[in-house]
């Protein structure tokens, strides 16, 4: 929204003065940054009462965590606290004219609305049993993922024509393979649905998803900056995006919201995000990788949530089957807590391993 004011001022030869300075990328990040953190913190704590006096209050049982009893009551679905500070601060800085923007704003929209309808429902009948069914949330997931999917390799989508249905590898210059549309899709519908599921499930201890997030979306956010720009694309060897920086900026602003909340969020909680933040948040880390054409990135910088993921699926389809358990609990960060590490050491180490997963997926700039 500044920036279209900063252009009409300009168009009229008006003197934007410190407005010109939107025009920079950078900018209108960091501001937008700092708008989002502001944001946060300043109405966090009334947006938590208002929670909790709603009756929007965590319903755990001890089969989800050692610890989870003495969490019963907390607020939760305080994702709206992220929601909010981001969208607000989005529209305030983001170029609204960009194609990237609106797939990326509607997309984080609708994922978290989708995840306060399931936290209310738990809510309302105090049981984290009671919320969407499998099927009902898998259906109103694809409703995003699938057109999202589409969009990607239709003459809607942002991205070069020539670069739509092309699939990326970390560490290796030119494309591996060509999807095809019909193949695109089907592959991004189904990244996309486990990518989202993989960060939703990571949520699960207090601080846990906003620090191993907030690294993950540096990494895209920088990946954007590049590709958008024509001299670093061709220097480093990258495709050029056209309009690409636009998602530093979403990117910016979201972890500026995330370490805002996380100001509230860090052990012990005052608030939970709840499935209205985490769906969310995947989303967003989902989108800004394929709309950068880094899908196969992600399984390093994302490392955290993929093996998270893969320990819970271990342990419902291949511990049932056998009879036994593969891991004392799943996904894994609970499977360290019964293990007796205290839940502040089990975060902070799943975050020691984000950075360097994300200091890896920065090589991959220059290592190629």
């Amino acid at each position: 929204m500044i920036k279209l004011l900063a252009a009409w001022l300009a168009e009229w030869g008006i003197d934007a003065g410190f407005l010109r300075l939107v025009n920079y990328i950078t900018v209108r990040a960091l501001l937008g940054m700092a708008t989002a953190l502001g944001l946060s913190l300043l109405f966090g704590f009334r947006f938590i009462v208002h929670l909790y006096d709603r009756g929007l209050r965590d319903t755990s049982g001890d089969f989800v965590s050692l610890s989870a009893e003495s969490k019963r009551g907390t607020p939760t679905a305080g994702g709206l606290i992220l929601l909010a500070s981001t969208l607000i601060s989005v529209f305030l800085w983001g170029d609204l004219g960009s194609r990237f923007f609106w797939p990326l704003v509607g997309g984080f929209s609708y994922l978290s609305l989708v995840g306060l309808l399931d936290d209310s429902l738990k809510s309302r009948f105090k049981s984290s049993l009671s919320g969407l069914s499998q099927a009902a949330k898998t259906l109103l997931l694809l409703g995003c993922i699938v057109p999202f999917a589409v969009f990607l390799v239709s003459d809607l989508s942002p991205l070069p024509a020539a670069e739509r249905t092309l699939l990326y590898i970390p560490f290796y210059k030119e494309p591996l393979l060509d999807l095809t549309p019909v193949g695109f899709v089907l592959f991004a519908v189904f990244a996309i649905f486990s990518i989202v599921n993989a960060v939703n499930i990571t949520d699960g201890m207090d601080g846990l998803l906003c620090g191993t997030s907030t690294f993950g979306l540096g990494v895209y956010l920088v990946y954007a900056y590049i590709l958008g720009n024509t001299i670093y694309a061709h220097y480093l060897l990258f495709p050029y995006l056209p309009g690409a920086g636009e998602m530093a900026v979403f990117g910016g602003v979201l972890i500026g919201g995330i370490l805002g909340f996380m100001w509230f969020n860090t052990y012990p909680a005052e608030v939970f995000m709840g499935d209205t933040g985490s769906l969310a948040i995947g989303g967003a880390l989902a989108m800004m990788a394929f709309l950068t054409k880094q899908e196969m990135l992600f399984p390093i910088v994302g490392g955290v949530f993929v093996f998270e993921i893969f320990t819970s699926l271990m342990q419902q389809k291949v511990g049932d089957r056998i009879g036994r358990r593969v891991f004392h609990r799943a996904p894994f960060h609970h499977a360290m807590s019964h293990a007796g590490i205290p839940e502040p050491k089990v975060v902070v180490r799943f975050w020691i391993v984000a950075l360097i997963l994300a200091t890896v997926g920065f090589l991959s700039l220059k290592i190629r």
